[in-house]
């Protein structure tokens, strides 16, 4: 795809933490719940995610946005489908937003480069301790105040529940409550759908990704 020079693009890098200790057959189960996550982003997305997630090494993933504004709902929708969907395991994801230029865009995801690819990585080799979230935006003057809103979105992520972060996984998409309610193998009620999304702290995660949005925005 054709890459605008001087234009800022958004690269979401990421890997699932302790995958190593699965099984063969959940490790299998493990990939085709990330291709089905990628398939739920650009379905939403849409031409802000033009190309699957790149899966590689087991258990990285990585995915570029030609709008980085949708790059913390996408980010969260992702590690919330993920959390979601492998049980017992309740495996969860580390993450580096990046957000800069981009040189080239090759037909795998991974093989691209540019600053906005080294720079997530780089990253996300960098997390240490119970950090699972981060963003880097070298160029932009509020960089410190996005990455304050990821690291404290990241404190509220780590601690959800499956079934927390799959009533999360709807609200991300905008749903009301009575959809939420369908993502259950067993439709639950619309209330049950509200103890999940309070609990998850959702309308503070909604407000944080509502400022991050706005402030983006306007650079």
């Amino acid at each position: 795809m054709e890459i605008v020079k001087g234009r800022y693009y958004g690269v979401v890098t990421g890997d699932i933490v302790n995958s190593s200790k699965l099984p063969a057959g959940e490790r299998q189960r493990l990939y085709d719940e990330m291709r089905a996550g990628s398939a739920e982003l650009r379905q939403f997305f849409g031409d802000s995610i033009p190309m699957d997630v790149d899966i590689f090494r087991g258990d990285s993933w990585q995915f570029f946005l030609t709008r980085p504004a949708d790059a913390l709902r996408a980010a969260l929708l992702y590690r919330a489908f993920i959390k979601s969907r492998m049980l017992p395991a309740k495996l969860d994801s580390r993450l580096v937003i990046a957000i800069g230029a981009i040189d080239f865009i090759a037909d795998r995801v991974s093989e691209s480069d540019g600053e906005a690819f080294r720079l997530s990585g780089k990253t996300l080799e960098s997390l240490t301790g119970h950090v699972r979230m981060r963003l880097t935006a070298p160029h932009l003057h509020n960089a410190d105040e996005l990455d304050a809103i990821v690291q404290l979105l990241d404190v509220i992520a780590r601690n959800w529940t499956p079934k927390q972060a799959l009533a999360v996984s709807g609200a991300l998409r905008g749903w009301k409550q009575e959809k939420i309610s369908t993502l259950w193998k067993n439709q639950i009620t619309q209330s049950a759908v509200v103890y999940h999304l309070t609990a998850a702290e959702w309308q503070s995660v909604d407000r944080a990704i509502e400022i991050y949005e706005k402030l983006m925005k306007q650079k």
